[in-house]
C-alpha cells in the first residue's frame, strides 16, 4: 500500500470547500510538491493529513490507516509546520528544541535515554547546526531554527516527512540553507517527503509527483505533466513562463520567479 493515500478528498477552509474530490498517493521515495496561490487549500491539505482536520468527504490513509483513527502511523510522521516567531526569550535551547522530537516514541512516563540524546546531537550536525547546542532557540536566527525544527522532525526516523512552507519568511541565504538541507535529507534517507512551497525551482530535479491546487480545482501528476504552461496557467493565470536553461527547466510566475 502507498505511504499516503487521498481518496477523492473534500475539505474546507471555514465554510467554504478548498480541496474538492482530491486524490493522489505518495509512494516510497516519492518527493510530492503541493504547490498553489495562497488560499487554495495547501495548508488544509496538510492538516488533513494529520488528522487535525476531519475531511467533508473522502477517505485519507497514512502508512495503511485512516487519520482519523488512533494509529501508530501518528508516531511516523516527521513534521515541520508553517513557521511562527519565537520569543527571543523562549527558555529552552537548540539541543532541548530537537530532543523533544523523541517524546511521541517514548510515551507519558519515559524520558530520554543516551540513545534519543546521542541521535538529537547527530541530526543538529546534519542540519548544519553543529556547535550550537546550547544557543538559547529563540535567538537563533529565522533560518537556523527552521533547520532546527527539521531535525526535531527527524527524531526517531519517520517514515514520512511533511514539511509547510519551511523557506518563507526568511532571507534568501537562509532559504537556500534550508533547500540544501531539506535535498541532503532526501538524499540520503529516500524517505517519501511532501513539501508545500512556492518556489518549486530549487527541487525539480528531485520532484516525483506535483500536486497544483487552484481556486475550486486541482491538477496531479509528474513534473512533465504538470510544469506545462497550459497547466499552470489554469491555475496562477495568463503571466506563467516555463523556460529551460542548460537542459533545465524553471517556472516563473506573477508572484515567484526563482532560478
Amino acid at each position: 500500500m502507498a505511504e499516503i493515500i487521498f481518496n477523492e478528498v473534500t475539505a474546507s477552509y471555514g465554510d467554504s470547500p478548498v480541496l474538492k474530490d482530491l486524490t493522489f498517493v505518495v509512494e516510497k521515495e516519492d518527493f510530492v510538491i503541493v504547490m498553489g496561490p495562497n488560499g487554495t487549500g495547501k495548508t488544509t491539505l496538510v492538516k488533513t493529513l494529520l488528522g487535525v482536520k476531519k475531511p467533508d468527504k473522502g477517505l485519507v490513509y497514512v502508512l495503511g490507516c485512516p487519520v482519523q483513527k488512533v494509529c501508530p502511523h501518528r508516531k511516523k510522521i516527521g513534521y515541520v509546520p508553517q513557521f511562527q516567531s519565537i520569543d527571543p526569550d523562549f527558555p529552552a535551547t537548540l539541543y532541548d528544541v530537537v530532543l523533544t522530537g523523541s517524546y511521541a516514541n517514548l510515551g507519558y512516563v519515559k524520558l530520554p535515554g543516551k540513545e534519543e540524546k546521542e541521535e538529537a546531537l547527530r541530526l543538529i550536525e546534519e542540519v548544519g547546526l553543529k556547535g550550537m547546542e546550547n544557543h538559547p532557540f529563540g535567538r537563533l536566527s529565522g533560518g537556523q531554527q527552521r533547520r532546527g525544527l527539521i531535525a526535531r522532525a527527524l527524531m526517531g526516523s519517520p517514515r514520512i516527512l511533511v514539511l509547510d512552507e519551511p523557506t518563507a519568511g526568511v532571507d534568501l541565504a537562509s532559504q537556500n540553507q534550508v533547500r540544501s538541507t531539506i535535498q541532503e535529507i532526501y538524499k540520503r534517507t529516500r524517505i517519501p517527503v511532501l513539501l508545500v512551497t512556492h518556489d518549486i525551482n530549487p527541487f525539480l530535479s528531485l520532484v516525483t509527483k506535483i500536486v497544483l491546487l487552484g481556486y475550486g480545482k486541482h491538477f496531479v501528476g509528474g513534473k512533465e505533466d504538470i510544469v506545462r504552461e497550459e497547466i499552470l496557467r489554469e491555475v496562477y493565470g495568463e503571466y506563467v513562463k516555463v523556460i529551460e536553461v542548460a537542459g533545465r527547466k524553471y517556472v516563473m510566475t506573477r508572484d515567484y520567479h526563482y532560478a
